[in-house]
Formats: structure tokens, sequence, C-alpha cells
């Protein structure tokens, strides 16, 4: 090759060089003019082209939901003043390509950018005041205070001498929601939330307040009076009161009628009506069996065995109050019958009452230490019914001979059953089926035979 041709390819090398050079910087140029004022094409915010700024709207859903347990709660999210900061993602995808000021990197961005390589988070603009504002409304449906444990005992309390705890509370974990992670599932945009909670733990636990090793609920019974007359209420209140804050040692045995005393005006109990032999009296102290009934319920949810235990001898109407069938009642009459149940578990009993007369309801707690027992109840259940026979008159000479006064009501019989089982980790502890048997009870009158 001669020397003159050697140096014709070196030009033109030289100026393929040159041209090699000058295009991508003529091109980046022309690409940097077209998009002096505009967002590179390619870049991406949530996955949308954000590319050229196109005004293109992010669309927010409607509403924003959490659910907490049974609850829902809802807001709409104008009212939490919820937006996109549009101004702060423009700005932030105006800046890929040209943030570094490096020709190098910038160009890499740019590369990227077209290639389809950057997607960048959204920015969430939101009213803090509004949030707090939805907090307030929907923190007392949800937010408890933790309640420390109280246990004081009296000694020598109570009719039976055997004392009493006369101050009681179990301690309760207490829970707020955790309004951080809240206002993080907002900027989210997901519809559909469960609610985020904390557990606030009491700074006295029932089991550190008492050395019995009570520490928590085992069962609970209920029953209701709907229509008591005012000393049957008064009874209920002094028997419930006389009962609360029994202790029941492990392997000891509870009687009713031992805890509760004499029943008496002596000790405050008022005349209502009770049922003995074929009739319905007033005497003192009548529906203390609501007592006794309530607490049956309580020790047959919370899984002990029952000693002794008598049904009424016809369907009294308040023990089937709040949807309960018939076969769950207990009926006392101090000395017998009575109502009597052990303590087989390793630890001590605590037997508490609540009497809530706004509500017409009373109820008994049992608290002790679970030794895993569960128990399970199917019926009560009526296999049979018998109608009330023909009414019953009474002459009384009392009474104007015109004159007819209603003393006892008819009730209809029943015979009814339940089953309980009581297992603890697969094991049987208790197995039972109860039989309550109520006879048909007439309506009874006084006539008057006075002239």
């Amino acid at each position: 090759m001669t020397k003159e041709r050697v140096t014709h390819l070196k030009r033109i090398l030289k100026i393929l060089l040159v041209i090699a050079l000058i295009v991508p910087i003529l091109g980046n140029f022309v690409f940097e003019y077209h998009y002096q004022n505009l967002i590179y094409p390619g870049v991406k915010i949530n996955n949308q082209d954000f590319s050229f700024y196109s005004s293109r709207k992010l669309i927010l859903p409607p509403t924003i939901n959490w659910t907490y347990k049974d609850a829902t709660f809802s807001a709409k999210t104008v009212d939490l003043g919820i937006k996109y900061d549009t101004n702060l993602m423009r700005a932030r995808a105006y800046s890929v390509g040209r943030q570094t000021g490096n020709f190098y990197y910038d160009f890499l961005q740019k590369l990227a950018a077209v290639s389809g390589h950057i997607n960048l988070p959204e920015e969430i603009a939101v009213d803090e005041l509004a949030i707090d504002r939805f907090l307030t409304e929907i923190a007392p449906k949800v937010e408890s205070e933790a309640v420390d444990g109280q246990f004081t005992f009296a000694p020598n309390q109570g009719p039976d001498g055997r004392g009493r705890v006369v101050e009681f509370a179990a301690s309760k974990n207490g829970l707020v929601i955790d309004r951080g992670k809240l206002r993080e599932q907002i900027k989210t945009f997901k519809e559909q939330n469960v609610l985020p909670v904390k557990i606030i733990y009491p700074k006295l636990t029932t089991s550190a307040v008492n050395l019995l090793g009570i520490k928590e609920l085992l069962g609970t019974g209920e029953s209701y009076f709907y229509d008591s007359i005012p000393g049957r209420m008064a009874n209920i209140k002094i028997g419930a009161d006389k009962i609360s804050g029994s202790l029941v040692g492990p392997g000891e045995t509870f009687s009713f009628n031992q805890a509760i005393g004499t029943v008496s005006a002596i000790f405050g109990f008022q005349k209502a009506y009770v049922i003995k032999g074929n009739k319905t009296a007033l005497e003192d102290g009548g529906g203390v069996c609501q007592v006794s009934t309530t607490l049956y319920r309580a020790v047959l949810n919370s899984g002990l065995p029952v000693l002794e235990r008598e049904g009424h001898t016809y369907r009294v109407p308040f023990y089937e109050q709040g949807g309960f069938k018939p076969g769950l009642d207990a009926t006392v009459y101090p000395p017998s019958p009575d109502f009597k149940f052990k303590n087989d578990t390793p630890s001590w009993l605590l037997v508490q009452a609540t009497y809530d007369a706004a509500n017409s309801k009373l109820t008994f707690d049992i608290f002790g230490a679970s030794d895993g027992r569960i128990s399970k109840i199917e019926g009560p259940f009526i296999t049979s019914t018998a109608p009330p026979p023909e009414s019953v008159y009474e002459d009384d000479p009392t009474l104007p001979a015109s004159q007819i006064k209603q003393i006892d009501t008819a009730h209809w019989g029943a015979n009814t059953y339940f089953k309980r089982l009581v297992t603890r980790n697969g094991l049987e502890l208790i197995n039972e089926t109860v039989v309550t048997n109520y006879i048909p009870w007439p309506a009874r009158f006084l006539r008057g035979t006075k002239p």
C-alpha cells in the first residue's frame, strides 16, 4: 500500500471518528432541546407513564376501609385530605437524567428511562389534622385502658365466717390504635385494611396482687329478673352480696346454703314469692333462687363438678328470660335443698357477683387458674310438655262473697335435659346428662265467702 493511500485512509478514519463523536453530541443536543422542559420518555411513577408530564391523573380510591373484629370503619379520601403531591412527583421525574451534572451518568439514566427501567414511587400529601379527627372519632369504639388487678381479703367476713374478698378487680389488657401504622396504611391507598392495634398491659396483673394463684376468669353465669317486685329485687341483691367474694380452696366443697346463712328479715331479707309445698307463697327471701340459679350456670360453664342441685317444682318464667330454656335453674331452701359444687382444680377459686339493677341482670364470675379444661353444653332440650291442670279455688271467709282473688298463676309442665362434657387435653373429666322435670301447675284463686 502506498504512502498516499495510508494517509488517505487515516484521514477517512479521523473524519469517521469526528462524525462518531459529533453525532451523539448533536443527537443529545437535539434530544435535550426537544425535552428541555419535559420529563424524559419512559419515566414511570407507580408503573404509570409520566413522560412529557402529560397532565395524567392518578386516581385515588373514594374510600379507605378498616376492619377490627366485627366492626368496619370507613373514611373518604377527600375527608382525610389525601391527595397526590403532583408537584413533588413531577420534580423528581423531571430530575431523571439531569440530577448528577455528569454527562455520562446522566446519559445512562436517560437510557434507563427510555428502556422503561425508571419507576418512581408515588408521593402523597395528607392532612394530619383530618386524620387526627378521624382517629378521635373511631378511638372510643376500639380503644380501652388497661385495668390493674385488685384483691383485698377480709377474714371472718360472711355468714359462714370464712372470710370474703371485699375488693376485687381482674386485671385487663388495654388496647390502642397504632396510629403510626394507620398513617402508613393511608399512604398506600389500599381500600381494605385491618385496623392496626397495640395491646397495653396493666402494671399489676391479677396474679400479682394475690398469693392464691387466682389469675383469670374460668366461667360466667347470667340471668335476668325483669318485672320482679321490689322485695324480690332486694333479696337478689342481698343474696348476691352475701355470696360474692367467697373463696373455695382446692378440693373444697362450696355449699350455697352455708355461704348465704340464715334467710330471714333479721338479716335484711324481704318478703317475696317462694314455692312452698304445693303453693306459691310470700316469705322472707323470695328470689334467692335467682342467685343460686345464676351461680349454677357459672359453675357449669367453668367445668366444675356439681355435687347437689335440684330444679324448681314448676317452670319459673324469670329463669327463661334472656333466651334461656328450662332446665338451667337451681332451687334452694335452707337447710334443704342446697346447691353444692366442688373445686377440683389445683388452685383457689373466687366467686364474684355483679348486680345490675338498671338492666335487671345478675352475673356470677368464677376466677381461678385454668388447668385447660373445656366445658361444652348441649341443650337444654324439651322432650315433652303438659298443660296446666284446672284452676284451684279455695274458700276465704275474709273476702266478700262476690270477690275472687288470684293468688297463683298457671304454668305448663315440661320434661327437659341437657348434656355436659368437660374435657382437658382430650381427657374426659365430666360426662353427664342432667334431667329436670317440671310439673304442670294450676292457677289458684281465693273465693270470698264472707256474708
